[in-house]
Formats: structure tokens, C-alpha cells, sequence
């Protein structure tokens, strides 16, 4: 609560922070504008029989796909242009060497994502419209009606990625984030009220539904304080650089302490894993909502069946360390403090500090993909229980809750910083300039 009080009342976040809230209020009206060209009750029935993958794709939607709305496929189509996007950039060496050159090269492969990205825009849309022939109204001209319900689609999407993009650059950043944490938020009190009705409906008893209910609350809170215990858990890195002395000064650098998170990778690996999960099954749902085949069946509870958490598991995990490696690079760490004079506190410098580097980032980072494992897992095996099928993903939207908020939350720490430095280099300034016209 300090850090967003005192971002208030610095005019540049503030401005940041009311453009944020701004894009996130239009995306949440346009989750009430319906689709035209369908029948919004045969609609609305389609998309039910959408199971598991259809809640999944309805959170990055922020609700608009159970609203029939033109934003119906949220940042879905986004996310997947950008998780290709990725790979593509990783695999070709021209990509890989321009996405490295500087600002000027991350423009281009920006540029090309978001040309990628209403690509899969326009495509999801066509796979949209192929599984609501069905539920188009019978007022217009069928084709006219499929026409707009596309055009509809594509553009709602297009325009959630649009705002992304704007929140990474004029907001407060991490736009993506921002997006799945309304969604999951706006969930909240039907999820908390889920258990209670689900158990009633299993012909288990209010008693055992008040009870479901209690015990939900309880882990969550639980699940909720282990998440933001975790992300803000760290190691604190001391670096000793070697000064020398030049007649009466001394060169050198100060000596630093790095603060390494537990949680490397934060919240990434666990989006970045849904989405590939639920690509196909996404897409064999949009096709064939209502099809009677066991497999196509299968693909639309794909998310909530017992094969989806083996798959899970291997890629949080791979996503995990490359996400890790990302951020904090032994290798390119010791490089560093070694060109530098330096050495780590109670290490030698050259290998044993590579070595060092190298377990610390291990364990760091097998402690923070265990953790993003279990808080996962744990509802997604109690969903088997009766009654308890809805709480299937409470322990990924915890996970991204917690982690969403300490993101923010150090967003807003580093823009405060940024700010004071800019005001310390304004009165430097000032005060050179008038000790100049004396």
C-alpha cells in the first residue's frame, strides 16, 4: 500500500497507472457487447459445451467467451503468436542475431509478432465461426451473419494484443499480466462459491458443500501466502570488488550486493505452458464444440483430465529454466565480476566462482519450478474428488495472483527509482547551471 501511495503522488506513474486502469475498464466493457450475426441463447450453449479448455480460454478473456462477446478469445491469439514467435527467433540465427543488436532489432521482431499476431487473430476467428454455424441467427443472410461474427472476433482480438502492447509501453508494463490478473480477479466470487454448489448438484448435502466451501477458502489463503511468500524470497549475492590506489585516489568499483529471486522466472513459465497445453486442444474445441466422437469429447476437458498434468509438468519446467537463464546467467555473471576485479565473498574468482554460479542457480531455480509445480497440481488432483471439479485451476490463478501483485509491485518500486534519479540529475542540473552564471 506505501509503494501505490507514493506512486500516486509522483505525476509520471500516476498518469501510468490511470492509462492502465483505463485500457483495463474498456477491455472489460467490450466483455459485455455481444457478437453479431449469432443467436446469443444457441451461442451461449455452444460455448458451455466448450468444458475445461472453454474456462481456461474465458480467464484470458476476462469472461468475455461465457458473454458471447466480441472480445471472446481475449489475448489467446496473442499469447500463441508470441510463444512462436519466440521459438522462431530462438531456432533462426539472422532472428536470434537481431533480436541481440540493440533496441532497433527488438522493434523489428516486435513488429513481426505483432504482424504474427493478427495473423492468428484472423485464424482463431475462422476456427471461432467454423464451431458456431449452428448458433448463427436466422434474421440475415447466413454468409452476411458469418462474415460480421469473424470480422467481430478478429478485430476484438486484435485489439486485446493492440492493448498489451500499449500497457508494456505506456503503461505500467508486463501488459500480459495485467490482462490474466482482471480475468482471474474478476472469477474470484464465483470460484469461492463453486464448491459449495457443485457438491449440492453431486447430491452431496449443503453440510458437505459449506464444508467443500471452507476448506477451499482456507487453502487458498494458504496457497495465496506461500505464492507471494516464495516470490518475495531471495538470496542476496555479496560482490567484493578490488580497488586500487593512484596517488591520492582510489579507482575501482563499489562493491555490490545482488539480490537473486527464488523465483527466477516468475509467473511466465506457468502461462507460457498453459497456452502450449491448450493449443490443440483449443483448437479441436473451437471446430467441433458439440461433435459426440470420444476423442474430440476428450479435447474439450483436456485441461481437467489426468494426461494434461504430465504435460504440464514438462513444460512449466521447461519453460522454468529457460525463462531462469534468462534473467540470471551464471556464466555471463562470473565473466562479469571477473573482467571487473571482483570475486564473491568467501569464493575464489575464476572457476569455483562459475561453479558457485552455477549450483546456486540450480537450486534457486529447482525450489522455484517445485514450487509453481505443487501450488499447480495440488487442486488439479483434488478436482477428481465429487464435487470439486471447479477448483481445478485455483491453484495456477493463486500462483498468478501472488506473483502478478509482487510483479506490479516491483514495477512500481523501480519506477519510484527512476523517478527520484531523474529529480537528483534535474537539481545537479540546476545547481551547475546557476553556479554557472555566477
Amino acid at each position: 500500500m506505501d509503494t501505490l501511495r507514493e506512486s500516486l503522488k509522483t505525476p509520471e506513474i500516476k498518469k501510468k497507472i490511470l492509462f492502465t486502469f483505463l485500457i483495463v475498464s474498456i477491455l472489460c466493457l467490450l466483455t459485455i457487447i455481444p457478437i453479431p450475426g449469432l443467436n446469443y441463447r444457441a451461442a451461449e450453449a455452444t460455448i458451455y459445451a466448450w468444458g475445461s479448455t472453454g474456462i481456461m480460454i474465458d480467464i484470458l478473456s476476462c469472461g468475455a467467451l461465457s458473454n458471447v462477446s466480441i472480445v471472446s478469445l481475449g489475448i489467446f491469439p496473442f499469447l500463441v503468436a508470441s510463444i512462436i514467435m519466440q521459438i522462431v527467433t530462438l531456432a533462426v540465427p539472422k532472428l536470434r542475431d537481431l533480436a541481440q543488436s540493440g533496441d532497433a532489432g527488438a522493434k523489428v521482431i516486435t513488429k513481426m509478432t505483432r504482424v504474427a499476431a493478427l495473423i492468428g487473430s484472423v485464424v482463431f476467428a475462422a476456427l471461432y465461426c467454423v464451431g458456431m454455424k449452428d448458433a448463427v441467427t436466422t434474421r440475415i443472410n447466413f454468409w452476411i451473419a458469418i462474415v460480421l461474427c469473424g470480422l467481430a472476433v478478429a478485430i476484438g482480438s486484435a485489439f486485446c494484443g493492440w492493448c498489451v502492447e500499449l500497457l508494456n509501453s505506456k503503461g505500467l508494463g508486463d501488459g500480459l499480466t495485467i490482462i490474466i490478473l482482471t480475468g482471474i480477479i474478476h472469477n474470484i466470487p464465483r470460484d469461492l462459491l463453486m464448491p459449495y454448489f457443485d457438491a449440492v448438484e453431486a447430491d452431496l448435502g449443503p453440510v458437505v458443500g459449506i464444508l467443500y466451501m471452507a476448506m477451499g477458502i482456507i487453502l487458498s489463503i494458504g496457497m495465496l501466502f506461500l505464492s507471494i511468500l516464495v516470490n518475495m524470497g531471495e538470496k542476496k549475492l555479496r560482490i567484493i570488488f578490488s580497488k586500487r590506489t593512484v596517488g591520492m585516489r582510489q579507482y575501482g568499483m563499489q562493491n555490490q550486493v545482488v539480490p537473486l529471486k527464488v523465483a527466477q522466472a516468475g509467473i511466465t513459465p506457468v502461462i507460457y505452458a498453459l497456452t502450449v497445453c491448450m493449443f490443440v486442444p483449443a483448437i479441436i474445441t473451437m471446430v467441433a464444440p458439440n461433435s459426440d466422437n470420444q476423442w474430440l469429447a476428450a479435447a474439450r476437458n483436456y485441461p481437467t483430465s489426468v494426461i494434461f498434468i504430465p504435460f504440464y509438468i514438462v513444460f512449466v519446467v521447461f519453460f522454468s529454466y529457460i525463462f531462469a537463464l534468462m534473467q540470471f546467467n551464471p556464466f555471463d555473471v562470473s565473466s562479469q565480476i571477473k573482467q571487473n576485479g571482483g570475486y564473491i565473498q568467501g569464493i575464489k574468482p575464476g572457476k569455483p566462482t562459475s561453479v558457485y554460479l552455477m549450483n546456486l542457480y540450480s537450486n534457486l531455480n529447482s525450489a522455484g519450478t517445485a514450487y509453481l509445480v505443487l501450488v499447480s497440481i495440488i487442486p488439479l488432483a483434488l478436482s477428481f474428488i465429487p464435487g470439486l471439479g471447479n477448483i481445478a485451476f485455483a491453484g495456477i490463478g493463486l500462483i498468478l495472483v501472488g506473483g502478478g501483485f509482487i510483479e506490479m509491485k516491483t514495477l512500481l518500486d523501480n519506477a519510484l527509482k527512476t523517478e527520484e534519479e531523474k529529480l537528483k540529475a534535474a537539481g545537479k542540473d540546476k545547481k551547475h547551471k546557476n553556479y554557472n552564471k555566477k
